[in-house]
């Protein structure tokens, strides 16, 4: 069952509704390939499947918006190429050309950890204290 299923059968009376930051709202600040058409088609997607929303995410519902979700909403779920499971054996030259790390250093087994303790003690005599509060409120 996916998101907007659920939630149709779960809150029937939806009304307010924002899944900004949420990888379901395609929209520039999760992903720079994202635009307003994307956007648009989120929105007459959700409205489809959740209608009796009055505003989702930062506008209002309009009426044009709600006869467009009810004709196109079903067509508008964009589809994703399932990725393979196993994709085979990669060769060197298709790995990363750069690393910032030696080779010899990656090794899990091969590992060189430092423990000690610091030695570093903060006297406080370089500090600025509360010089931006004054004595009025204190």
């Amino acid at each position: 069952m996916s998101l907007l299923e659920h939630l149709a059968a779960a809150t029937p009376s939806l009304e307010y509704l924002s899944l900004l930051g949420n990888e379901a709202c395609p929209n520039q600040l999760v992903s720079l390939d994202k635009d307003e058409d994307d956007y648009q088609r989120y929105r007459y997607f959700v409205l489809h499947k959740l209608r009796g929303l009055k505003f989702l995410d930062t506008r209002k519902v309009t009426e044009r918006e709600r006869m467009e979700a009810e004709t196109r909403g079903a067509f508008m779920k964009v589809v994703k190429p399932k990725s393979e499971e196993d994709p085979g054996p990669r060769s060197d030259s298709a790995a990363m050309p750069y690393t910032p790390l030696p080779r010899g250093s990656k090794d899990a087994k091969n590992h060189k950890g430092v423990f000690a303790k610091c030695r570093y003690v903060y006297y406080g005599k370089h500090s600025e204290g509360n010089r931006f509060i004054r004595n009025d409120q204190l």
